[in-house]
């Protein structure tokens, strides 16, 4: 695609997302989530009264997500002006997002407008719990990292995954796909260089608050440790289903903010989920590094295609086995995985068309059917039973058939063939 018609589609797409973030979901939020922002707007006001976070009052998030919550209440003090404008700050990582999709798209010579499609259905599945929460701000800064590795930008890349680790904990797991592949590479230089930019401005980003008031930053910390296993997790529904089925019973309670279960077996799933994420994690990492390449090219213009494609696939395995294996997994975490899917995908989307029934199947329970869940009713449990083995099986589909091994297809020359040339 030519400069003037990429950016002809680009424009095109970001028009349909303003309508989208700015018309679709803040409607149909206003009647689906009453008090959208509310929490956000909240905080921001104590901030703007001068109240320090973690000294003056708790907050379980971290300091990049409270500065997200700080705009739009620097600006009203209305909790319904402040949803919309809310909603107008998550549309502007989107449509960053968006550009940077279209952008790695076309380095990986997929076609920019079925990848901007697939995008925009997942964001519309995914729905108004995007307006409601702010994970696409550490969604976009995890697109926004991959995106700086593939282009060359190695400094950038490291920065900008140290800023999504001050919004939120998980964009962490992608670093280590930054190492392996540097190591590979024998790029010693370009990864000592990474880390220590990743740790200056992580340490920018929490010494003030360590300064100030250390035991209530790192409480902010344990908040998440001491959490317990949350009910839509993949461990809650399949000890729902258990529960269903007379195998097993628990108490449901509303605890840290989210509907968590209680029994011996759900206390220990809880501690040892950390660990299977981990173990989980590592496989995937060392199926990486055993499945890559070495680079023969200039690492400062970039990944080759295949090489991107590779890194972009496993990049989506990573933050999905990570949602999948937490002990917690809110609606809204769905929003990690939008701007990365498009990307990793086949060419015959069934990864895709996965996620876009598991976001139909989220919606179902949330909000629409969460007190009948909370109940433990057949249905809402077993639906979000389903929709954790669709997300399952997308991840696996994605894993055995990535868009590496398309590029390499392309680049064999086979593509006329397909098309039947």
């Amino acid at each position: 695609m030519d400069r003037t018609n990429f950016r002809k589609t680009v424009i095109i797409f970001g028009a349909i997302h303003a309508v989208i973030f700015l018309g679709v979901l803040p409607t149909v939020a206003h009647f689906l989530y009453p008090g959208t922002g509310g929490l956000e707007n909240f905080l921001a006001q104590l901030m703007r009264g001068g109240q320090i976070p973690y000294h003056d009052f708790a907050s379980e998030y971290p300091p990049l997500a409270l500065f997200s919550f700080l705009l739009p209440g620097l600006v009203t003090s209305n909790t319904a002006v402040y949803s919309w404008l809310f909603a107008g700050e998550m549309m502007v990582f989107d449509l960053l997002a968006l550009v940077m999709i279209a952008d790695l798209a076309s380095r990986l010579k997929m076609s920019v407008k079925k990848t901007l499609t697939v995008y925009t259905l997942l964001i519309v599945a995914t729905g108004p719990i995007l307006l409601a929460r702010y994970d696409i701000l550490p969604a976009v800064l995890v697109l926004a990292a991959l995106w700086a590795f593939v282009k060359g930008k190695n400094k950038l890349a490291w920065a900008v995954a140290a800023l999504g680790f001050a919004a939120k904990i998980y964009p962490i797991i992608i670093l280590p796909i930054f190492v392996i592949y540097q190591l590979k590479n024998r790029q010693y230089g370009r990864m000592i260089a990474g880390g220590a930019v990743f740790l200056g401005v992580t340490l920018i980003t929490i010494l003030p608050w360590i300064i100030i008031d250390a035991g209530g930053y790192w409480h902010s910390w344990t908040y998440h440790l001491e959490r317990g296993l949350h009910s839509e997790s993949t461990y809650g529904t399949t000890l729902l289903t258990g529960q269903l089925m007379g195998l097993t019973t628990m108490q449901g309670a509303l605890t840290f903010g989210s509907w968590n279960l209680s029994s011996p077996l759900a206390d220990s799933l809880a501690r040892m989920s950390f660990y299977i994420s981990a173990a989980i994690l590592l496989v995937v990492y060392g199926f990486y590094a055993w499945r890559l390449q070495r680079e023969s090219e200039n690492p400062r213009v970039g990944l080759s295609e295949s090489a991107a494609a590779q890194l972009l696939k496993y990049a989506t395995i990573v933050v999905a086995v990570f949602m999948l294996t937490n002990k917690v997994f809110s609606a809204q975490y769905l929003a990690w995985l939008c701007p990365l899917i498009p990307l990793a995908a086949d060419r015959r989307y069934f990864a895709p068309m996965l996620f876009i029934a598991a976001g139909v199947l989220t919606q179902y329970v949330y909000p629409y059917n969460y007190i009948p869940f909370e109940l433990g009713k057949a249905l809402p449990v077993l639906v979000l039973t389903f929709r954790n083995l669709l997300l399952i099986l997308m991840t696996v589909l994605i894993a055995a058939a990535g868009r590496d091994r398309d590029s390499l297809y392309q680049t064999n020359g086979t593509r006329a063939l397909r098309s039947g040339g």
